[in-house]
């Protein structure tokens, strides 16, 4: 078989220079300058002339002007040389002097000032009006939202309105144990100003022995009311749970957690992507047959900074958050967590951290790790230190999650992770503490935007395949 050699032969042709930018126009050119490079001449780039026209557009469009339009003139000075002459024709200047509302049948027009950025008079600004848009859409009761200018001084936003009352269902199984279900029902706008009421029943399931039995469940009714005092950063979110919770395959009642609690936070919203919380749980606790029934009173405060593109599926931007709680009544501890995960195009990882410190901290404040949400590759809440044949748990942990998200089409990706752990009773002893780890392959499903994720994991003591292979399948990212 012969080879065969190929020449590419590729001429780039002459380089050429922006020795100069010029404007010309009847508004806002002495603001202009202050875009030019200072050091010219510069390379000729595509992506250059675009993002310097794309800043123009922007400051006209934030500046009164959205029928602006611009015409470039490209003049050869010499062999490589040239001057940009952008021709520009503001268009009337639009100043906003009433805003209104259309397509709204159950939301209130008050609902949607609150919401709206942009005052009257003021000029047309594109930046708040798509950042109104940004809130109007957060409020989750319109399937679409968009403007309008009309006679030249009427903003009106219109949107369409979505049902008030949902029902969800979601799933996700673990092989060879596990299943977890729930439902959850709820209204969007209740009392008519945004409030949220919802009902969520979860079950854990897990089949051994030939027996289905119901190791987790709980139930909760959570109330949100978004404009706390009647302001629009401030939140108030509180919820009714119980909840019991067991080992694995556990058919005594022996170290089930019960719980029943009532909780309510208010939140400040900073902006689009921190908020600051604080909250106050008063609830009744007992872990059968270890621990008496306590009566816990827990302080918290926790701060947030999240700036994801998306919560399913994210690719760019990080999150991270701070949280500090205090126990009082029957239990004396405090209790820290940290977590920072960032998000590039096809990587992302994630760093949580938690520590409790206390002379009476009982079991069910304990650090529980373990498959799902933490290290893939071990059964759900097998990771700590192990004592009264009761569930592994700990007073300290770090955990980490790493993955590399490579998506080859719209619909299909594929997914390499490495996740670890390691805890310890005691603080110091942390850093010597043995490492847990799972790693694996994944495989991603996307419709529309959102990922069905299938996870093959093991750990370094698989030795029978598929005998010690976990799968997971969930709906989303695990992180």
């Amino acid at each position: 078989m012969g080879n065969v050699i190929i020449n590419i032969s590729i001429d780039e042709g002459k380089r050429f220079y922006i020795k100069e930018i010029q404007f010309e126009g009847d508004s806002l050119l002495d603001t202009l300058i202050y875009f030019i490079p200072k050091k010219l001449p510069i390379a000729y780039s595509d992506e250059f002339i675009n993002n310097f026209e794309s800043q123009v557009y922007y400051l006209y469009y934030n500046n009164g002007f959205p029928f602006v339009n611009i015409l470039r003139d490209t003049i050869l000075e010499s062999d490589s040389l040239i001057t940009i002459k952008e021709k520009i024709s503001a268009g009337k200047r639009i100043i906003i002097k009433q805003i209104k509302i259309e397509g709204n049948k159950q939301v209130r027009d008050a609902i949607f000032f609150k919401e709206i950025t942009i005052k009257v008079p003021s000029y047309f600004n594109y930046n708040q009006i798509i950042q109104s848009i940004q809130r109007i859409y957060s409020l989750r009761l319109f399937k679409s939202v968009n403007y309008k200018i009309e006679d030249d001084s009427i903003l009106i936003f219109q949107v369409v309105e979505s049902p008030e009352r949902y029902l969800e269902t979601n799933f996700g199984f673990t092989y060879p144990y596990f299943l977890n279900i729930s439902f959850l029902i709820g209204h969007l706008n209740i009392f008519g100003n945004v409030q949220n009421l919802e009902l969520i029943t979860n079950g854990f399931f897990s089949w051994t022995n030939n027996k289905i039995l119901l190791n987790d469940r709980s139930i909760s009714l959570n109330f949100r009311e978004r404009y706390f005092l009647n302001m629009k950063n401030l939140f108030l979110n509180s919820n009714i749970i119980y909840s019991k919770t067991g080992q694995i395959g556990q058919v005594e009642e022996y170290g089930k957690i019960e719980e029943i609690g009532l909780n309510a936070e208010i939140l400040r919203q900073f902006s689009n992507y921190f908020y600051s919380a604080f909250s106050i749980l008063l609830k009744s606790s007992i872990t059968l047959g270890y621990e008496d029934r306590r009566v816990i009173l827990t302080l918290s405060q926790r701060a947030v900074y999240d700036d994801r593109n998306s919560y399913l599926d994210a690719t760019k931007g990080f999150v991270s958050s701070f949280s500090i709680s205090e126990a009082f009544i029957q239990a004396k501890f405090i209790k820290l967590n940290e977590l920072y995960s960032k998000y590039f195009y096809s990587f992302a990882f994630r760093i949580r951290m938690g520590q409790i410190f206390g002379s009476d901290i009982p079991y069910s404040e304990k650090f529980f790790l373990g498959g799902e949400g933490s290290v893939r590759g071990y059964l759900n809440n097998s990771i700590g230190e192990v004592f009264d044949n009761l569930q592994p748990a700990s007073n300290h942990y770090v955990n980490g999650n790493f993955e590399y998200r490579w998506r080859f089409t719209d619909f299909f990706g594929i997914t390499f992770f490495y996740d670890f752990a390691i805890v310890s009773n005691e603080f110091v002893n942390l850093i010597r503490s043995n490492v847990y780890s799972g790693y694996g392959i994944g495989f991603r499903f996307y419709i529309n935007f959102i990922p069905l994720r299938f996870d093959f994991a093991l750990n370094p003591d698989s030795k029978i395949l598929p005998k010690d292979l976990f799968v997971y399948f969930s709906i989303g990212q695990m992180f």
